[in-house]
């Protein structure tokens, strides 16, 4: 009699582990992309200019364009059916592999036009080179929707570390023998290559060529769906590195990629994270608007406490910690740094309220704050590109601070959240980051001209471990009294174990 249940309450223990383990790995392969990537730039910064990198973020923006709007949305259907066969993934794979070749051969006829519009002959090659990204990008998309429809985290992660670890060690070495930027465009294919070998090799499967019009016509509409939210995300994501490259050219759309690399970190790995965190604790409150509030205001003030005072570090130390890191080359991006932090702290806190509003029903309020943010950011860096490279950071900084306050109106107004909550909520990291950085102001003023950029920055690091907490702490006692200790449930959130989080978040 017991056999039934004994079986069934394996199962849900072992659907719990795998989760469990797919969200371990899903961390562990997102932190390391994004941890090699970044030590691979600030060793490649050291070999290579500001133009070099200006020259593959161009190039970079059209495989990203193809991945988010083309690639990903014929992949979709794999989400909507509710068992994939094989026959489905051949069809995928079919699909992908047809549109990556048109896309590949697109690009590659087009360098030359394409380098005419943005300026820089020398693009002409890297276009060409980076063009077989997009079609390894499409042969590997069907495998990659495989994997995950499967829980095959650890695999997908295994691919990334090895795949960018190996371009990385490659683009170096080709660096260091004088390559310039066409040892980006062999680090970037080897790369993508090598990621789509150790796919193949560890899903131990082939697909066949597949042209099924029923399937077509069926998911059509989502693939559509799907490919018009990925223009509007890549615009969001890669508007302003675009707008840079067609008005200030490749060495200032390197300096700008570089500025975007150090602030965006911070947004990826920790605000992105919580982000991960909200959606389960959303989910879970359904339409209960207290609920509602009380984890969007834990969650708010959690990202800010996290998110604020790295940002605002960047922000002051912009100079000695780009200096002593990517080299003195490299110190005209440094004001772009301390415009973009604000900029992602920003970002952070409207990407929460978009999913909020996902929550509520709301959809189309994330879109029109998003496409007047864009045209905003576009209309200003129109007019402000004269200025150099800090006016167009100005810009796209000054549409988020217009469309910004629009968007918390209009969230505080659905949940019926007071003025005085938010207080709460905002209080503490907010008068941190604001007594942070002046204490970082002062140091800075106070330290001796003869120290070094490094000695700086450590410098730097001891002041905000000291500063911080300790303004967090004497100015957040009466956020417990309102929304609950925060403080607290930190660590817990941040260990990204969906069923966990709910718990924590609910009690």
């Amino acid at each position: 009699m017991s056999a039934a249940p004994d079986k069934a309450a394996a199962g849900k223990s072992g659907e719990r582990d795998g989760l469990a383990s797919g969200s371990m790995w899903s961390v562990i392969d997102n932190l390391a992309q994004q941890v090699l990537s970044f030590a691979i730039f600030a060793v490649l910064a050291h070999f290579l200019a500001p133009g070099a990198f200006g020259l593959l973020t161009v190039a970079h923006l059209f495989i990203l364009f193809t991945r988010m709007v083309i690639f990903d949305a014929i992949a979709m259907p794999i989400v909507r059916s509710a068992t994939p066969d094989n026959r489905m993934y051949s069809w995928i794979f079919t699909m992908c592999a047809t549109a990556a070749l048109l896309l590949f051969g697109a690009m590659f006829f087009s360098a030359g036009f394409i380098s005419m519009l943005f300026r820089a002959p020398e693009l002409e090659h890297v276009l060409q080179g980076m063009s077989l990204s997009i079609l390894f990008f499409g042969l590997v998309r069907a495998y990659e929707a495989r994997l995950v429809r499967n829980m095959m985290f650890r695999q997908l992660a295994i691919r990334s570390i090895g795949s960018v670890a190996t371009g990385g060690v490659i683009g170096i070495a080709l660096a260091a023998q004088g390559w310039g930027a066409m040892s980006l465009v062999v680090q970037q294919v080897t790369a993508s290559g090598l990621g789509l070998l150790l796919v193949v090799a560890q899903s131990r499967w082939l697909p066949r060529i597949v042209f099924d019009p029923v399937l077509t016509r069926k998911y059509f509409d989502d693939v559509r769906q799907v490919g018009i939210a990925g223009i509007l995300g890549f615009a969001n994501a890669n508007g302003d590195s675009l707008l840079v490259g067609l008005f200030l050219g490749p060495y200032a759309t390197g300096l700008y990629n570089l500025a975007k690399r150090m602030t965006s970190a911070v947004y990826l790995v920790i605000a992105s994270s919580m982000h991960k965190v909200a959606l389960p604790v959303f989910s879970d409150a359904g339409t209960d608007l207290a609920a509602l509030r009380l984890g969007y205001l834990k969650i708010f003030g959690i990202t800010l406490f996290c998110v604020a005072p790295l940002l605002c570090f960047q922000a002051v130390l912009a100079q000695p910690l780009v200096a002593a890191v990517f080299g003195a080359k490299w110190l005209p991006a440094a004001p772009t740094v301390s415009v973009l932090a604000l900029l992602y702290m920003m970002s952070s806190i409207m990407q929460l309220n978009d999913y909020l509003f996902f929550a509520l029903g709301r959809n189309r309020v994330p879109v029109r704050c998003g496409i007047a943010q864009l045209t905003l950011a576009a209309g200003l860096a129109s007019l402000f590109h004269r200025y150099g490279l800090l006016g167009m950071s100005l810009s796209f900084c000054a549409a988020y601070l217009v469309v910004y306050p629009i968007s918390q109106c209009l969230l505080s107004r659905a949940l019926g959240l007071s003025a005085r909550a938010m207080w709460y909520a905002l209080a503490p990291p907010l008068a941190g980051s604001i007594i942070l950085s002046a204490g970082l102001g002062a140091y800075l003023l106070l330290m001796p001209a003869h120290f070094t950029n490094a000695a700086l920055v450590a410098g730097g690091v001891l002041v905000a471990c000291l500063l911080y907490p300790l303004m967090v702490i004497a100015t957040g006692w009466r956020i417990r009294t309102v929304n609950g200790s925060w403080h607290g449930l930190l660590l817990t959130a941040m260990r990204m174990r969906p069923g966990r989080a709910r718990r924590v978040f609910n009690e």
